[in-house]
């Protein structure tokens, strides 16, 4: 749900100065970054059923509305995650959004509780995936070894993060953008989320519809699917994306593999990894990059070192879960596997549906790396039903290996009042991979 957009998405950290304030008092804004943003901060509880006790701060960039005269409000815009930080791609990539939606609107990004530059941050003394720890155990053993190691990163996390950890779930993260909306001194916001995103905005549009006043949930998340379809959903439609990845290297002279038995190659890359390397942060890899059309070429040009008679594999190296990613994704999308057994059948399932891909897609990361959580799951699997909010457009794409398609129809038939706006391309959102849809969504979004 949000490694994709890592791939597409190229920001500058360095933030400008921030003005802080109370959500009651509203925010102080300061010039940031070198595009013309605003910076602030914004305090919130820590636990939303404590609003007197500590507080937390969220960080808040804004790119004011071009045209004044003709202003719409606000636009909360999310870029997925969990764990998507937004301040920096509107502090410093504004043309990201097109010139309808910056007209009209002053575009808002938050980093949500614990991420980017809000504090506290969400930080593990361990890392959240260790390549040696096999998200696919061939015995209990190494089943046992995985949860033992779940178990021991989020103890990790707690100890470095404090009793944030307790309360990052996507909820208390809704409540804290109607807090920024209230310190905005705004009656009524617009939404753009994507990936993650939609679930945060669908969640926003559940606790507050009335304060929704269009919103467009791009790359759809459902809630209620559970951990084995949620990694079974994106095997299928990735094995499907990897199949017409190849048929374009066999077409395209400009592909860097053209030519090339790229399944038969890629799956002995997989059985065989070069020292280092293991073969998840391979695969996990390869299914970031071709969740986007646009880096296609960029894939198959990092495959032709990997696929060497000397193979390297070192620019796939470190790929997997940080620490917010994990930490909020365990509160969201626990893990459903009973036991070994129950694993051990997931896999062969996910095996036979994706035997290319292997299954290396968020969805398994999720369910594998959940496994064993001590942390209490906040907001556990469960529908989002949304009533009384206006002007919802759920946006779902055909090959989308990170939300596929059933999802995008499964959470609008959530959302009363709701339009599904399917586009038939690949890629992970229209919003990144398909200007025609992208056109509609302003239109939806400005209308």
């Amino acid at each position: 749900m949000r490694r994709a957009l890592a791939l597409a998405l190229v920001v500058t950290m360095a933030a400008g100065g921030v003005a802080h304030a109370d959500a009651a008092t509203g925010p102080t804004w300061s010039p940031c970054g070198d595009r013309g943003a605003e910076c602030a901060t914004v305090e919130v509880p820590l636990d939303w059923a404590r609003p007197g006790g500590e507080r937390i701060t969220l960080a808040v960039s804004r790119q004011r509305a071009t045209d004044r005269a003709h202003r719409l409000g606000v636009l909360f815009f999310n870029p997925g995650g969990p764990g998507g930080p937004a301040v920096p791609v509107v502090r410093d990539e504004p043309d990201l959004f097109p010139q309808g939606l910056r007209d009209r609107f002053d575009v808002i990004g938050v980093d949500p509780r614990g991420v980017g530059e809000s504090r506290p941050a969400i930080t593990c003394e361990k890392p959240p995936m260790d390549p040696q720890v096999d998200h696919f155990p061939r015995d209990r053993a190494e089943f046992d070894r995985l949860v033992a190691y779940n178990r021991d990163v989020a103890e990790s996390c707690r100890r470095a993060t404090g009793p944030l950890v307790d309360h990052v779930d996507t909820v208390s993260v809704a409540k804290d953008f109607d807090a920024v909306r209230q310190a905005l001194g705004e009656w009524r916001v617009s939404w753009l989320g994507l990936s993650y995103g939609s679930l945060l905005g669908a969640t926003y549009a559940q606790l507050f519809p009335r304060r929704v006043r269009a919103a467009v949930l791009d790359g759809a998340v459902d809630h209620t699917v559970g951990s084995r379809r949620l990694a079974l959903d994106e095997a299928v439609v990735s094995e499907d994306v990897f199949a017409r990845f190849t048929a374009w290297c066999a077409e395209d002279t400009t592909c860097a593999l053209h030519g090339r038995d790229i399944a038969a190659e890629y799956g002995n890359l997989l059985d065989h990894p070069p020292g280092g390397v293991a073969a998840a942060e391979i695969g996990y890899g390869v299914y970031s990059g071709l969740s986007l059309r646009s880096q296609w070429p960029r894939v198959a040009e990092l495959l032709v070192p990997a696929l060497a008679e000397d193979p390297d594999a070192s620019a796939f190296a470190g790929i997997g879960s940080d620490a917010a990613y994990r930490v909020i994704g365990c509160h969201d999308f626990p893990s459903t596997v009973h036991g070994y057994t129950d694993l051990a059948a997931r896999q062969r399932q996910i095996r036979a549906a994706a035997p290319v891909t292997r299954g290396y897609v968020e969805g398994w990361d999720v369910q594998a790396g959940c496994l064993g959580w001590p942390i209490r799951a906040a907001n556990p699997w469960g529908p989002t039903p949304v009533r009384g909010a206006e002007r919802v457009l759920v946006v779902s794409g055909e090959h989308d290996p990170a939300t596929p398609h059933p999802w995008g129809v499964g959470l609008a038939a959530q959302i009363r009042g709701s339009r599904l706006l399917t586009w038939t391309g690949v890629g992970h959102t229209a919003f990144f991979n398909d200007p025609d849809t992208l056109a509609e969504e302003v239109r939806h979004l400005v209308g």
